[in-house]
C-alpha cells in the first residue's frame, strides 16, 4: 500500500507539472522580467551615457496601439559630422542600457546611436512582448522618425539575441535600412522557446510548447507562427553581418550559419572564447574594427 500511495503522488505530481506549464508558461513568455538599470552599471560600470562622456537626448515615440517608448539619441561631442544612424535593439529582459558599450565604440566612428526600450522591457509601456511580430513596427515608427530628423544618412539596424531577430524581421518591411548586423540571432521562435524549455525543465515536448503558443497568441493576439527571422531574412536585399559566439549555450550555432545560408548578402562572423552576450567585450578591438569595415562598406 505504501509504493501504491507513493506511485499514486508520483502521478499526480507528473500530471501537475505539464497543467501548471501551460497556465503560467503564456505569461513568462508574454511578460519577461524588467532588468533593472543597475544591473549595467555593475556589469559594466556604467550605466548613462554622461558617464561616458557622450552628449545624448532623452526621447519617446508612441506605438500604434498608443503607449510610449522610450529612447536615448547618443553622440560623441568631439565628431565634427554624423557619417550614419545606428539604432540597437536589446536582448530579452534587457533595457537600453544594455547598449552602451557599443554606443561607447560606435559613436566614436561618428555614428548616431539610438537606444531603444523595447515594448514591455525598461522605461517603456506595453504589456506584451511577442518578439518581433508587433515590435518591428515599433522600430519602423522609430526610423520615421530619426529619417525625417537626419534625412539622407544610412540607418543601421544593430540588435542582440532577441533584438536581433527584431533587427531582421524590421529590416525585411523596411527598404530605409541599409545594413543590419545581428548578434546572436534565432532562427524562429518555436526553435528557440524549445531549446529554452529543455534548458529549464528537462525536456522538450512540442505538444506542451504549442499548447503555451496557442493561449498566448489569444492573450497577446499575435501569430508566433510569424516571428520567423528564418523566413524574414530572405526578404533584406542589404549587407547583413550575422554574429555568433563560439561558446554561446543560449542560441545553438546551426541557427545563425542556417541564417546566413538563408541571403547571399550575409556573412557569418564567429567570435572566439564569446558566450550569448559577450562578442564584443571577447571581440575586442578587432571585432569593432569589423563592425567599423562593415558600416563603410557599399551598401
Amino acid at each position: 500500500m505504501v509504493y501504491l500511495a507513493a506511485l499514486i503522488i508520483a502521478l499526480i505530481i507528473i500530471s501537475l507539472v505539464p497543467v501548471s506549464i501551460i497556465l503560467i508558461g503564456p505569461k513568462m513568455l508574454l511578460m519577461p522580467d524588467r532588468r533593472k538599470s543597475e544591473y549595467y552599471l555593475d556589469r559594466f560600470g556604467f550605466n548613462h551615457p554622461s558617464q561616458l562622456g557622450l552628449q545624448h537626448e532623452e526621447g519617446v515615440i508612441s506605438t500604434k496601439e498608443g503607449f510610449r517608448l522610450s529612447y536615448w539619441e547618443v553622440e560623441d561631442p568631439n565628431c565634427k559630422g554624423t557619417k550614419g544612424l545606428v539604432v540597437f535593439l536589446h536582448g530579452i529582459t534587457d533595457r537600453k542600457e544594455s547598449g552602451l558599450n557599443y554606443a561607447k565604440e560606435l559613436t566614436e566612428l561618428c555614428q548616431k546611436m539610438y537606444l531603444v526600450d523595447m515594448r514591455c522591457h525598461g522605461e517603456s509601456g506595453g504589456k506584451y512582448c511577442t518578439y518581433g511580430y508587433y515590435e518591428k513596427h515599433d522600430v519602423v515608427g522609430l526610423i520615421d522618425k530619426i529619417s525625417a530628423e537626419k534625412p539622407g544618412l544610412p540607418i543601421t539596424l544593430l540588435g542582440t539575441s532577441m533584438g536581433a531577430a527584431i533587427a531582421i524581421q524590421a529590416a525585411a518591411i523596411d527598404s530605409r535600412v541599409s545594413r543590419v548586423i545581428a548578434i546572436a540571432p534565432f532562427y524562429d521562435l518555436f526553435s528557440i522557446a524549445l531549446d529554452h524549455e529543455y534548458r529549464r525543465l528537462g525536456i522538450k515536448n512540442e505538444f506542451l510548447l504549442r499548447t503555451v503558443f496557442r493561449r498566448a497568441e489569444k492573450i497577446a493576439d499575435f501569430d508566433t507562427s510569424e516571428v520567423s527571422p528564418a523566413n524574414d531574412i530572405m526578404k533584406i536585399h542589404v549587407p547583413i553581418l550575422i554574429v555568433h559566439g563560439d561558446l554561446d549555450n543560449t542560441v545553438k550555432r546551426q541557427y545563425p550559419e542556417r541564417l546566413a545560408e538563408l541571403n547571399d548578402r550575409a556573412e557569418l562572423l564567429s567570435i572566439k572564447g564569446a558566450g550569448h552576450v559577450d562578442v564584443l567585450e571577447k571581440g575586442g578591438k578587432a571585432f569593432v574594427e569589423k563592425i567599423s569595415e562593415f558600416l563603410s562598406s557599399p551598401a
